[in-house]
């Protein structure tokens, strides 16, 4: 398997709860009267979401590929 699989896995798991759990929780809070808010906290649940997927994505890749072959000790 590549790095690829392993980005993608946890990207999308993690980027996919995090943004559900700012949309639920952000439904307390919103004032649904101001068309901008709606639009601000939706814009910030996905952004949160997607760069903590990215974050969590590429190190998922770094650590699970290989790590023999990137942490290698030298004699």
């Amino acid at each position: 398997m590549s790095r690829l699989y392993y980005f993608k896995y946890a990207f999308f798991s993690f980027a996919a709860g995090c943004t559900t759990y700012f949309l639920v929780t952000g439904l307390f809070e919103l004032d649904f009267d101001s068309p901008n808010a709606i639009w601000k906290w939706l814009g910030k649940s996905f952004f949160v979401g997607v760069v903590s997927g990215l974050i969590l994505g590429i190190l998922n890749a770094i650590f699970k590929y290989a790590p023999t072959k990137i942490f290698k000790q030298k004699p």
